[in-house]
């Protein structure tokens, strides 16, 4: 079963967005990979919401009409960051969340495809998704 997550990317915005089942979820990953800029956003479980602060920290990258991204997530363990199998065709890759850039490696840069089904399974287990291979970050 899907877990309810809330999704914040845009300052404006300070309740977040609900995402209540994986259709939700899957047309805001669409959304915001279709947008011109290249945008952060956050996910948390609303049932990790209930005990503050949430165990697990999720973020994603997308935009600029690609069909990539990159996946950040923080965890007991630290700071996790994509990696991808090669180095992209970029030295550095940005991403703004709530108003502030976030640099990332060239080798964070992941498919679109594979970020939606780490997003999936984050929504049901509620930890680092095993679907993505990750790099530490700090």
């Amino acid at each position: 079963m899907t877990a309810v997550l809330h999704a914040w990317y845009d300052v404006r915005d300070e309740d977040g967005e609900v995402l209540d089942g994986a259709e939700a979820t899957d047309e805001l990953l669409t959304r915001l990979a279709a947008q011109p800029g290249a945008v952060m956003v956050a996910l948390f479980r609303a049932t990790d919401l209930e005990n503050y602060p949430p165990p697990i920290e999720l973020f994603v990258g997308l935009g600029g009409g690609l069909d990539v991204g990159v996946m950040q997530c923080g965890d007991d363990d630290g700071v996790w960051a994509s990696r991808a199998p090669e180095n992209s065709e970029w030295e550095a890759v940005s991403y703004s969340y709530m108003g502030v850039g976030h640099d990332f490696p060239n080798n964070t840069v992941i498919p679109l495809v594979q970020i939606r089904a780490a997003v999936h399974e984050f929504a049901v287990t509620g930890m680092r998704p095993e679907t993505v291979a990750w790099q530490r970050l700090r």
